[in-house]
């Protein structure tokens, strides 16, 4: 029953069923028809309520795999008291453990960090890079001494106005002369962190000069191999990168 069941995918299997039950039938018909009627209508139902459960199955397998098909391609919004933002599909929320504003948002290795309530520690003027990159395992395979400033070369894409998404990408060529930078092996160019800023340019975005009250919005990948992090210009890369603006470009700030 199983292997039938997976093989019931669309309307032409439930045909098959239903054009081998009738044979099926017939040719009992056919056989039996010299043998006691009760012999018969007792085979012939027991063939009927088979053909009748294969169906129901196939059905229920075909109503489940389509309903599991719209799920996947839906947007599904994560909000609380802080914040609201409109995830794409694939993309999964995970409230920050110790951050009741932060929320995780990941697909596959990628992670989406967003705080809506964060808080500078450092006098510097914008922050630190250690203070929204520490602790993010691929910023963390490439920068193995804090606080340091970011490694490699930094290229910049609008995003929702007036901020902008920095994207953060190393080699061994441009790294050889930082002690603190680690860069692949192979010498290839590769992404290891994106954030968020805005006109002021530091890595929190103050709501009100002078409050230290701010957004930060992080983007890093789950490996702390430096050769396993995702080469520049890969479709995978500029595809996550793309979403996470999309995302990031949806948020809806409640309280600031």
């Amino acid at each position: 029953m199983c292997t039938a069941v997976e093989a019931c995918r669309g309307p032409w299997v439930v045909a098959l069923v239903l054009l081998f039950g009738v044979v099926g039938s017939l040719m009992l018909l056919m056989r039996q028809r010299h043998r006691p009627l009760g012999d018969f209508m007792k085979n012939f139902t027991l063939l009927c309520g088979l053909i009748f459960l294969l169906l129901a199955e196939c059905s229920q397998g075909t109503a489940e795999q389509q309903t599991s098909a719209q799920q996947n391609n839906q947007n599904t919004v994560y909000e609380n008291q802080y914040l609201k933002v409109v995830l794409l599909p694939g993309w999964t929320a995970k409230k920050a453990r110790r951050t009741p504003a932060a929320v995780n948002i990941s697909k596959g290795n990628y992670i989406l960090y967003l705080n809506t309530q964060a808080s500078q520690a450092s006098g510097v003027e914008g922050g630190r890079f250690a203070e929204i990159a520490m602790g993010a395992p691929s910023a963390d395979a490439v920068v193995t001494e804090y606080p340091s400033p970011p490694c490699g070369k930094a290229e910049s894409r609008p995003a929702l106005d007036p901020h902008t998404r920095v994207d953060l990408y190393v080699s061994k060529a441009e790294s050889k002369s930082h002690t603190w930078c680690n860069a692949p092996s192979s010498g290839a160019t590769v992404w290891y962190f994106s954030y968020i800023t805005d006109a002021a340019g530091g890595y929190f975005n103050f709501y009100v000069p002078g409050q230290n009250r701010a957004l930060v919005v992080t983007t890093a990948y789950r490996s702390k191999n430096v050769n396993s992090l995702p080469f520049k210009g890969s479709t995978e890369l500029d595809s996550m990168l793309s979403e996470m603006t999309s995302i990031m470009n949806s948020l809806k700030i409640k309280r600031k």
